[in-house]
């Protein structure tokens, strides 16, 4: 999330090379000859049946925000300073919950010391609305915030999906903040179901959801919907060998986020506040050049 981080932020997820490495070509070392064969089929379709992107962005842009985090620290000098991240969320009820990635308002596991989301505006400049952090998950980086409804513009909510349900070669549409530019559309398919993904406290997301619609810096939180414009999974993290988008990106499960969300307004996984910070500067994420980081 933290726009801070010139790039992306690697090396949590170094260790998980099940995605991406096992895919071979096909069966090494046999002596048999080579055959060849042409068989002559219809061509390959996508599931395309459901809403134009045009449409998802439209109903939906209304329930996306900017979320703006900001941190508070000391420099190597010991005087305070503060540094500040940006994201994407998306409310997901009238009374202003709002879902995003708990990498995206923590840092190590200690909450932002401000959170500010920003509504799509008719130009340039958004609708700054405060707010706060109800809950936040590292496990499965999942952060529920809440915004007062009456000091925020006329917003929508999106639809939930059943990520359960997610099948491959299925369209999807990003929509975030990627790279600063805010309130961006990005379309892709479904790659794969099932994947397993590692959190920023190094736990396993199961269910993780690949896709090719592109995810950058900004990214990170950002709702990922299905051609009935319904909210499938929150984008989440890439594989990358360069620190940018290659094509691969993953969300979290959106059954897997509405089951934390809900333990979270009944009180569980409350955010740590750091109310002193400590002396020597921010606990950033290693920046490398590991497969697998948070765009944040």
């Amino acid at each position: 999330m933290k726009k801070f981080v010139t790039t992306m932020a690697a090396g949590f997820l170094g260790a998980a090379l099940l995605l991406g490495v096992a895919y071979g070509t096909g069966i090494v070392g046999s002596d048999a000859p080579a055959t060849h064969s042409v068989v002559e089929g219809r061509p390959a379709s996508l599931k395309t049946t459901g809403m134009s992107a045009q449409e998802i962005y439209d109903r939906n842009i209304g329930a996306v925000v900017e979320v703006v985090s900001t941190f508070a620290g000391y420099d190597m000098w010991g005087q305070p300073t503060q540094a500040q991240g940006i994201g994407t969320g998306f409310v997901v009820s009238d009374d202003g919950y709002i879902l995003t990635n708990a990498h995206v308002v923590s840092e190590s596991g200690v909450a932002a010391s401000k959170v500010t989301v920003v509504f799509k505006g008719e130009g340039e400049e958004g609708t700054q609305v405060p707010a706060t952090i109800v809950g936040s998950d590292e496990s499965t980086d999942v952060a529920l915030l809440k915004i007062e409804p009456d000091q925020a513009p006329d917003f929508t909510v999106v639809a939930l999906g059943d990520s359960s349900k997610v099948a491959v070669g299925e369209q999807v549409v990003a929509i975030g903040n990627p790279l600063g530019l805010d309130f961006s559309l990005s379309s892709g398919v479904v790659s794969a179901t099932d994947r397993e993904l590692q959190s920023p406290n190094g736990a396993t997301i199961s269910g993780g959801i690949q896709t090719d619609a592109a995810i950058n810096s900004g990214n990170s939180g950002g709702p990922l919907f299905n051609a009935r414009g319904e909210v499938i999974g929150i984008n989440e993290q890439i594989a990358s060998q360069s620190g940018g988008n290659e094509g691969i990106g993953f969300a979290v499960p959106i059954n897997t986020a509405v089951s934390v969300m809900e333990q979270m307004k009944n009180g569980s996984f409350a955010p740590q506040v750091q109310q002193t910070p400590s002396q020597g500067g921010y606990a950033y994420p290693d920046q490398g050049s590991g497969q697998y980081s948070w765009p944040y």
